[in-house]
């Protein structure tokens, strides 16, 4: 079952990392404090996120075809939440350095690719679950590992030229 959830969520990532860029694309909306307002599944998830993380993130908000994206950036951590059409929390996504990356965490990675450096994280959180994107990379390679309950699962390598 675990190993199902890996894969899934790991694919959610990849999925997430295209979608959530959508700060760019034109079918984003951003919301202000007047359209936040008359919107009752925004003003549920505005909600729902000052209840997980706080209400001083200075968050952007964006009206996504199928739902709402939260953006904000503290000390180093980029976070995303992504919520449904009907205000509802789906995931969230962290994208930070090695020096934010849970102690158990880094220290599974770098016994297993201790040649290796942590380059990047991006954490995923959907329900109760949390899985970490984890790219390391030395002078030869880098690789894409999944991290879920302490179990490391390679998801990409590719050799540099």
């Amino acid at each position: 079952m675990n190993k199902i959830i890996v894969v899934l969520l790991a694919t959610l990532f990849w999925a997430i990392s295209n979608s959530a860029n959508a700060q760019t694309s034109d079918k984003a909306v951003l919301l202000n404090t007047y359209t936040i307002r008359s919107d009752r599944a925004a003003v549920k998830a505005t909600r729902d996120l000052w209840a997980r993380v706080g209400d001083k993130k200075n968050e952007a908000w964006y009206k996504l075809p199928k739902g709402y994206l939260a953006t904000y950036t503290e000390e180093g951590v980029e976070s995303r939440h992504i919520y449904d059409q009907k205000g509802y929390w789906m995931y969230s996504m962290m994208t930070y350095q090695e020096d934010h990356l849970p102690a158990e965490v880094r220290k599974e990675v770098k016994s297993n690719y201790y040649d290796y450096s942590i380059v990047w994280v991006k954490e995923v959180k959907e329900g109760e679950d949390n899985v970490y994107v984890v790219h390391v990379e030395n002078k030869t390679e880098w690789k894409d590992l999944s991290v879920q309950d302490g179990e490391i699962k390679e998801l990409r390598t590719f050799c540099k030229q």
